[in-house]
C-alpha cells in the first residue's frame, strides 16, 4: 500500500475509534466545560498523542501486537477499570472539599472561587495522555486494521500511524472546543452536577470493564 492509501486508512480507523463515547470522552467535556477551551484543547491533546503513539505500535508490529495484547485481554481490563476507578473517586473526593472550601468562604464573605476541574494546560494534557495510555486496548483496534491493509515500508507505517493521529486530533479539538465555549454559559451549580455526573459514569464505566 502506497503512502497516501495508508494515510487516508489511517484518517478513517482514527476518526472510528476517537468518536467512540467511552469515559475519556464523557471526561473531556467535563474538563473543557469546568476549565474552558484552552483546557479543553490541551486535554484533548493528551488523548490524541496516545491514539498516535498506539497506532505507531500497530503500524510497526502488525498483527503481533493484536495477538499479544487479546493474550492479555483480561488483565489490561483489570488494570484500566481500577485506574479509571481511583480517578472517578478522587476526582469526587477533590469535588466534595471543594464543596466545603466553598461553603467556608461563603460563611466567611469572600469572592474567591475555585474551578472544578482546575490546573494549567500542561496539567490536562499529562493527565489525559496517562489516561487513554492505561488502557492500550485501542491498539488491538488499530493492529487489526494495519495487518488488514498489509502495510509495506517505513513510509505506509508512518502515513498510518500519521493520518490516526491528525484523526484523533481534529475530532477531539472539535469536541472540546464546543464543550469548552458551551461551559461559559453554564452556571457553577450545573457545572459541579456535570461534574459529579461525569465521575459517576466513569466509575460505572469502570465497574463494567472489571466485570
Amino acid at each position: 500500500m502506497d503512502p497516501t492509501a495508508a494515510l487516508l486508512a489511517g484518517l478513517v480507523a482514527g476518526f472510528a475509534i476517537a468518536i467512540q463515547v467511552g469515559a475519556v470522552s464523557l471526561l473531556l467535556i467535563e474538563a473543557a466545560i469546568a476549565s474552558g477551551p484552552r483546557a479543553g484543547v490541551a486535554a484533548g491533546m493528551g488523548v490524541a498523542t496516545a491514539d498516535f503513539g498506539f497506532a505507531v505500535v500497530a503500524a510497526a508490529a502488525g498483527g503481533a501486537a493484536g495477538a499479544a495484547l487479546s493474550s492479555h485481554e483480561s488483565e489490561i481490563k483489570v488494570v484500566a477499570a481500577l485506574t479509571l476507578a481511583a480517578i472517578a473517586i478522587h476526582g469526587l473526593a477533590k469535588l466534595r472539599a471543594e464543596r466545603r472550601g466553598d461553603a467556608a468562604r461563603d460563611l466567611g464573605g469572600s469572592e474567591e472561587r475555585r474551578d472544578v476541574a482546575g490546573g494549567p494546560p500542561r496539567a490536562h494534557y499529562a493527565r489525559f495522555l496517562a489516561i487513554t495510555a492505561a488502557n492500550p486496548l485501542t491498539i488491538a483496534s488499530f493492529a487489526a486494521v494495519a495487518a488488514a491493509l498489509s502495510l509495506d515500508g517505513v513510509g505506509a507505517a508512518a502515513a498510518f500511524a500519521v493520518g490516526v493521529g491528525l484523526a484523533s486530533a481534529g475530532w477531539h479539538l472539535v469536541l472540546t472546543l464546543a464543550a469548552g465555549h458551551a461551559g461559559r454559559w453554564v452556571t457553577p451549580r450545573i457545572r459541579r452536577g456535570l461534574a459529579i455526573g461525569g465521575r459517576l459514569a466513569v466509575l460505572a464505566i469502570a465497574a463494567h470493564l472489571a466485570l
